[in-house]
This record gives structure tokens, C-alpha cells and sequence, in this order.
């Protein structure tokens, strides 16, 4: 080979330059690429034959709201199950005593606002008063009055039925007030059923002259 051509099998310094920048390159662009890892940490540090006690271990972190939110009803339960272990008939007794107390309060409240025409603020005393005395067929059908002179008869009905139906199957009041609100939604079957029912539980002679005066009434005021 004659010596010009001696580049040919020569190792060039120039191209060995260039390798190790393109090399340098691609290995900054890798190292960019990856997100960088936290040292591993091996748990056999410090174990030997003689100690086992493994100082490092990896935690992960768990949430605790699942447990504070059993642990929280868990402990509600508990107390509501200790008061009513707690609490003697006696005590319940003179517990419902306060209460029909303050529901009083609130009939009186709504009978004076009823009086006075205010049927909504009626409504609102009338429902308080139930709130603390939830069986009262009186609440009932006082709030259900005051929502048939509003005109609100499909409400009125919702209260009647409740007493009908889950607290006092002959209450007079409570039929004679649903068949007047029947009567106005044009009802007049159920409304005349209704009356037939009322008469039918309250056979006295009192009871019927209450009715007399209630079809009466029906017929203009209600």
C-alpha cells in the first residue's frame, strides 16, 4: 500500500473524538429520559447469626380515613346503645312529658297564627310542635287544616292519611277534614266514602251532630 494511502488502516484521532461526543450525547439524553430512582435499602443490614432484628424496612403509606370513619361510627353506636341500656322507663317517661310540653307550646303557637289567618306560620308551628311529638294526631290535623284553607289540599291529604292509616284508623277529625279536602279536588267518591267512614267509627250522639255541622260547613266555609 504506497504511504498516501496509509489513512486507510490508520486509526484516526479525529474520528475517535467525534465517537466519544456522540457517545457523551445519547448518554446525557437517557440519563434525561429517566426519572431518577431512590436508593434501594437492603433490610438484611445488621442481621447476623446472632441478631435478626432487621432495622429497615420499607412503609408504605396508607389512608386512614376508612379507619376513622368506622372507628367514628363504631364509638356513635356505642353510645347510643350504652343511653338506651342507660336510660329506665321512668326516665323516658318524664322525657316524653318534656316534650309534649314544648310541642304544646308550639300549638298554641300555630292555633293563635291559624286564628289570625296565617296559615303558613301556622304550618310552621304546627310542624315544630311535630318534630317533638311525632304520634299527636291533634298536630296532624291542625297542620293539615291550615293546609286546606291555603288550598294545599294534596298536602292536607298526606297528614290525614299519616293518621289514618298509622295512628288512629276512627279519628273523626282526621276522615271529616278528608273527605272536605277530597270534596275539592272534585272527588266526590271518596269524599262521600269518607264521610260514611266517619259516621261509621263514632256512632255517640255527640260525634254525629259534629258531623251534621261539619257537611254544613262543608257546603260554604271549608
Amino acid at each position: 500500500m504506497d504511504s498516501d494511502e496509509s489513512f486507510l488502516t490508520q486509526r484516526s484521532l479525529v474520528m475517535d473524538v467525534v465517537r466519544q461526543l456522540d457517545e457523551m450525547q445519547n448518554a446525557n439524553k437517557m440519563e434525561k429520559g429517566k426519572e431518577e430512582k431512590k436508593p434501594e435499602i437492603d433490610p438484611s443490614v445488621g442481621v447476623t447469626n446472632t441478631s435478626f432484628v432487621v432495622f429497615y424496612r420499607e412503609i408504605r403509606k396508607k389512608s386512614s380515613r376508612y379507619f376513622k370513619r368506622v372507628q367514628k361510627s363504631s364509638n356513635i353506636n356505642q353510645i347510643c346503645f350504652m343511653r338506651q341500656i342507660d336510660v329506665t322507663p321512668k326516665d323516658r317517661e318524664e322525657a316524653r312529658r318534656d316534650r309534649e310540653i314544648v310541642a304544646d307550646s308550639f300549638r298554641r303557637l300555630g292555633n293563635e297564627e291559624y286564628r289570625r289567618a296565617n296559615y303558613e306560620k301556622a304550618i310552621f308551628h304546627y310542624s315544630k310542635a311535630i318534630q317533638y311529638v311525632a304520634d299527636s294526631p291533634v298536630l296532624y290535623c291542625n297542620r293539615a287544616l291550615a293546609r286546606i284553607k291555603k288550598r294545599d289540599f294534596k298536602m292536607a291529604l298526606i297528614d290525614l292519611d299519616y293518621v289514618i292509616f298509622k295512628l288512629d284508623s276512627i279519628h273523626l277529625r282526621a276522615w271529616l277534614y278528608r273527605a272536605g279536602a277530597l270534596a275539592r279536588l272534585n272527588n266526590e267518591a271518596e269524599s262521600n266514602l269518607a264521610i260514611a267512614n266517619a259516621r261509621l267509627f263514632n256512632r255517640s250522639k255527640k260525634s254525629q251532630k259534629y258531623i251534621n255541622l261539619f257537611l254544613e260547613k262543608l257546603k260554604t266555609e271549608f
